[in-house]
């Protein structure tokens, strides 16, 4: 990997740009031992078809190579003549893989499938599903658009289980930030027990995103994810093996987008994040977009929202992916599943340290899809929320957050 700063950077490729490459040439992403025993178990599966239905359910934290696993599986599986399907619960990353894996080809762009339009496959019509980030999963794939005529009280899982021989579930159960989101480990085996299908599980502990293999475990007890009292520890850059892992703490938003600019000077890829404190406006073509997140006297835009570029911006979906996307800032729903050299995460007034915890304030957030919850509950996504986009970069994250107790403790912590 190229060292930080290097001009380099632009050159490593992301999953996106070897995803089309992928479904036709074999070892394309390098897989470390764990993902090569997922791949021989599936493999094994597939080419046995008298054996019974067949379920795996692999579980992996941040840039532990799900998702290149995922292609690689769906690939393999295709080259070798099985029928194969991939899906998600994520609109962004199902619509970057029909866009840069299935560019061109009508035929490829359906190889990629969201939950709901899965569950829509004859029983048994498929030899392999890969069902990625099935933290999303839901009860069932009903929506308010469904009509009455198609809607079902099967369970989502019960109906993805039906549809291949072979179905594979990649998750993180702390990416699941949102309500209804519910799948984990122990759920899924419950549902594929109560079809009278036997479990594979196992997880992935090898790094592939991250420079550093400490740097996902530090943020998640930065924020309490590790089911212990929320104990924050120093990062010493020193302990790091070259090329280091960066993070950094600005005292202002323009401070992040400058230290960030220093980056994408030399050639990486950045992008600028931030908790959904602030509204979001609808862009309007011919008009510039409006700067919704106000900080002091730096303003900047969110992300276009929707599925349509507007005026030469990209749509959210692409905004992690495409070069236009820069100038934007992102929010969970644009950034999951996405990666890019240097991330500068803004944390917002939902999240705030007082004393000697984490205090979240569901006052503080525009986000529809928290409203409702039980406080609990929503102290848990918001954290969460974090984590994910504190988990983006590889190379390096820059941090501020809008409230000075917050950013004292950050300083202490990473200053040293």
């Amino acid at each position: 990997m190229p060292t930080a700063g290097s001009p380099s950077h632009s050159a490593t490729p992301t999953l996106f740009d070897l995803a089309a490459r992928s479904l036709l040439h074999p070892d394309v992403f390098t897989l470390a031992d764990d993902q090569q025993a997922v791949l021989d178990h599936v493999r094994r599966c597939l080419a046995d078809e008298d054996r019974p239905k067949a379920v795996a359910v692999i579980a992996g934290a941040a840039g532990t190579g799900k998702s290149a696993l995922a292609l690689t599986l769906l690939g393999e599986a295709l080259r070798a003549g099985h029928r194969a399907r991939h899906a998600t619960g994520s609109q962004a990353f199902t619509t970057a893989l029909r866009k840069t894996a299935g560019h061109g080809s009508r035929q490829n762009q359906k190889l990629f499938q969201y939950f709901g339009t899965a569950t829509e496959t004859e029983p048994d019509r498929l030899d392999l599903l890969v069902c990625d980030d099935a933290h999303q999963l839901r009860v069932t794939s009903n929506t308010r658009y469904t009509p009455a005529s198609r809607r079902s009280d099967r369970t989502q899982t019960a109906q993805l289980l039906e549809t291949a021989r072979v179905v594979v579930f990649l998750l993180d159960e702390d990416q699941a930030i949102r309500p209804g989101q519910l799948g984990t480990r122990d759920y899924l085996a419950t549902a594929a027990q109560a079809c009278g299908v036997t479990v594979h599980s196992t997880e992935l502990t090898s790094q592939h995103r991250h420079r550093s293999v400490r740097y996902d475990s530090w943020v998640r007890r930065l924020l309490g994810l590790d089911g212990a009292p929320c104990l924050p520890t120093s990062w010493n850059a020193d302990e790091e093996p070259a090329p280091r892992f960066e993070l950094r703490v600005a005292d202002s938003p323009g401070e992040l987008e400058q230290l960030l600019r220093t980056k994408t000077d030399l050639g990486a890829s950045a992008r600028m994040t931030a908790g959904l404190c602030w509204p979001c406006s609808e862009a309007r073509p011919g008009n510039p977009l409006v700067d919704d997140i106000v900080i002091g006297d730096w303003r900047r835009p969110w992300s276009v929202k929707g599925q349509r570029a507007v005026n030469g911006l990209p749509p959210s979906p692409l905004w992690a992916i495409d070069p236009a996307g820069a100038g934007q800032v992102g929010s969970v729903y644009s950034a999951q599943g996405f990666e890019y050299d240097y991330g500068g995460v803004i944390l917002g007034p939902d999240l705030l340290w007082r004393d000697d915890g984490w205090v979240t304030d569901p006052a503080a957030t525009r986000d529809d899809a928290l409203d409702g919850g039980a406080a609990a509950d929503v102290d848990l996504w918001v954290r969460r929320t974090y984590r994910v986009l504190l988990t983006r970069a590889r190379a390096g994250t820059v941090l501020y957050s809008t409230d000075a107790e917050t950013r004292a403790l950050l300083h202490d912590l990473i200053d040293t």
